[in-house]
C-alpha cells in the first residue's frame, strides 16, 4: 500500500479525491513530434514546439476534445490524437516526464526523488522546499537556513519547526532503477539523521 502511494505521488496523481487540479501530460507522438498539454475541464493549453495556443472544451461523444484555430486536441488519457493544419499525431504520454513538467508549471525549480524509503523533494525557491517522505504519509515544509555553492555541488541546510534537511545536490548523472531513467544530478539527503540518496535534476 505504501509504495502504491509513493507511486501515485512519483507519477504526480493527487491522493485526494476531491483534488481539482489540472492534468498535465507530456506527449511523445509519431514522426517524432512532442509536445505538453495542461488540461482542465473547461480549456486546455497546448506547448507546441511552434506555439503555446489555448483551446476550448468542444462537444464530443466519447473522446475530451479541445481546439482552436487550426488545431486539435482529442484526450484519451494516457493516449491522445493532435490535428495541427492537415497533419495527424497519434501521441502517447510519458507519466514520469509529466510529473516532472507539473511540478515546473507550479514554479518548482528543482525536483528530485528516491526510494526505499520513497521520498519527493522539490525547491520552488531558496526559501521554499518541501519534502515528501515515508511513500508519502510525511510532508515537510522547510526554510533554507544556509546554502553553500562548491565546485559541481551545492549544498542546503533546511529547517523547519521540528525537523532538520540537509541536501547536497552534485551535478553528477544518477540512474533511477525505479523507472530506468537518467538525471542531470545526484541528490544526498541527511533528514534528521537519516541518510537518502536519489536523482533530480533542474527544472529552469
Amino acid at each position: 500500500m505504501l509504495f502504491r502511494l509513493f507511486l501515485l505521488l512519483l507519477l504526480g496523481v493527487s491522493l485526494s479525491a476531491e483534488s481539482k487540479e489540472k492534468n498535465v501530460y507530456v506527449y511523445n507522438c509519431s514522426d517524432n513530434y512532442s509536445f505538453v498539454a495542461e488540461a482542465s475541464d473547461e480549456a486546455a493549453w497546448l506547448f507546441l514546439p511552434s506555439k503555446t495556443l489555448k483551446t476550448k472544451r468542444l462537444q464530443s461523444d466519447s473522446d475530451v476534445k479541445y481546439g482552436a484555430d487550426d488545431v486539435m486536441y482529442w484526450s484519451k488519457g494516457e493516449e491522445a490524437i493532435l490535428e495541427v493544419g492537415k497533419k495527424q499525431y497519434n501521441c502517447q504520454n510519458d507519466d514520469i516526464a509529466a510529473t516532472f513538467e507539473k511540478a515546473k508549471l507550479n514554479g518548482v525549480a528543482f525536483r528530485a526523488v528516491g526510494n526505499e524509503p520513497g521520498w519527493v523533494l522539490e525547491i520552488t525557491s531558496d526559501k521554499e522546499v518541501l519534502f515528501i517522505t515515508n511513500y508519502g504519509e510525511v510532508k515537510t515544509h522547510f526554510k533554507v537556513v544556509e546554502r553553500a555553492s562548491q565546485y559541481k555541488a551545492t549544498e542546503y541546510k533546511m529547517q523547519s519547526n521540528t525537523n532538520l534537511l540537509y541536501v547536497r545536490i552534485e551535478n553528477r548523472v544518477c540512474h533511477d532503477t525505479m523507472v530506468d531513467r537518467s538525471y542531470e544530478s545526484t541528490v544526498y539527503i541527511n533528514f534528521d539523521g537519516v541518510n537518502m540518496q536519489g536523482c533530480g535534476r533542474a527544472l529552469y
